[in-house]
């Protein structure tokens, strides 16, 4: 008797060590000696304003470790900050990048190890759509060690770098298994200073991790179905307690752990029209990607949930949407509403600056999501067309009061 197969198969390169929990900054040192000798320090302003860069540096150099440090990284790097870098991190032959920080640092500093050991630019090494990357040399990319300090992204356990082009006004993706970092260091104590918009917005990126990995219809599977749910479950738990009470422990840890199981199934299941959207809207806008996330997914989900009923209602009951008493199809229907109530909860709606845009801007985004990010669109349903995508856009940024 003939069987027929399903066509759920992956091949999935598992993130490195994983060091979770409270306090476990302290343990750098001895968790860096097994990795490498001459480690080059990543991180961003804010963090050195807050004498975060101190302790750390501090830490490396007791046991001569630091052999270098950037502290200027972009909230959105660009791919000439990226090659800055790559040269500092080659000029000081370190073996090594060390990232503290948010999203930003940790993808800025995944690029630039392979930059620092790779011919021309680095934007020659992108791939997004209808890009022609150069090849990456697996035994030459230097070793990455990622200290999260924002609970979202999930930077740290993904093969996934994003860098804007200014001069092509887009964001790229670097996306190998090459730079998925080898030690992932998550102590959820270094959040409690994120301010509450930044708290909420990387939060938010974390759960849309999760809806759109289990709703991508190509990508899906055992796995990332169950980081994605995990994400989404943990999100909608945890990041209203937080907003409420930032120095709830339990709940931030939670947080940490979310982003972590979101950036999972990302990395396995893969992104949805909505990061297809925020992508080009963050480039062409210059406004946070969390932010953009927040209003662009709700929307996305109300013109999909038809597509994917039976999915969308388990979305909707992991995330406390939804009691067992309604039926599949009004589960459904209403998580777009219960989301949009999610984010006035956690305050991103109050923290929204519409920008006044216009019928061309709208078009040049939609045309956008089309040159460079359309495979996240093909691999959703309903596979959306530029029309959808342009009306969809519109919805977004309409001032709702």
């Amino acid at each position: 008797m003939s069987k027929k197969r399903t066509n759920i198969a992956f091949d999935q390169q598992w993130s490195g060590k994983i060091v979770f929990g409270a306090g476990k900054l302290d343990c750098l040192p001895d968790e860096a000696k097994t990795i490498c000798q001459r480690i080059f320090f990543v991180t961003t302003p804010q963090l050195s304003s807050l004498g975060l860069t101190e302790r750390v540096s501090r830490i490396l150099k007791s046991d001569n470790l630091l052999v270098g440090c950037f502290e200027d990284v972009e909230p959105n790097p660009t791919c000439h900050q990226a090659d800055e870098l790559s040269a500092q991190v080659r000029q000081a032959q370190a073996n090594c990048i060390l990232a503290v920080g948010g999203g930003s640092a940790i993808d800025i500093a995944k690029v630039a190890a392979v930059g620092a050991t790779h011919k021309g630019r680095i934007w020659d090494y992108m791939t997004y759509t209808g890009a022609n990357p150069q090849p990456i040399c697996p035994d030459a990319v230097l070793p990455i060690i990622a200290v999260p300090t924002t609970a979202g992204t999930g930077s740290e356990v993904s093969m996934g770098a994003i860098i804007d082009n200014p001069e092509l006004g887009m964001k790229g993706p670097l996306l190998s298994r090459y730079i998925i970092p080898k030690l992932a260091l998550i102590d959820p104590e270094l959040t409690y200073t994120l301010p509450a918009k930044v708290t909420a917005a990387s939060g938010f990126d974390a759960m849309t991790h999760g809806i759109e990995a289990f709703l991508n219809v190509e990508r899906q599977n055992y796995a990332s179905d169950m980081f994605a749910l995990e994400a989404v479950r943990l999100v909608a738990d945890n990041l209203p307690r937080v907003m409420a009470n930032p120095n709830d422990c339990l709940a931030r840890e939670r947080l940490c752990w979310a982003a972590y199981a979101g950036g999972m199934s990302i990395a396995i299941g893969n992104a949805g029209p909505a990061h297809a959207m925020a992508m080009p809207a963050g480039a062409r806008l210059h406004l946070s990607h969390g932010l953009l996330l927040s209003r662009i997914q709700p929307v996305v989900l109300a013109h999909s949930w038809e597509a994917q009923p039976q999915r969308c209602a388990v979305l909707a009951e992991a995330a406390g949407a939804a009691s067992g008493k309604k039926s599949e199809r009004d589960k459904a229907r209403g998580f777009a509403p219960w989301l949009r109530e999610f984010v006035q909860q956690i305050g991103l709606a109050d923290e929204w600056e519409l920008p006044a845009l216009d019928e061309a801007t709208f078009s040049t985004l939609a045309n956008d999501v089309f040159e460079y990010m359309a495979r996240p669109i093909r691999q959703h349903r309903p596979v959306f067309t530029r029309s959808q995508i342009r009306g969809m856009f519109e919805e977004s940024f309409a001032d709702e009061e």
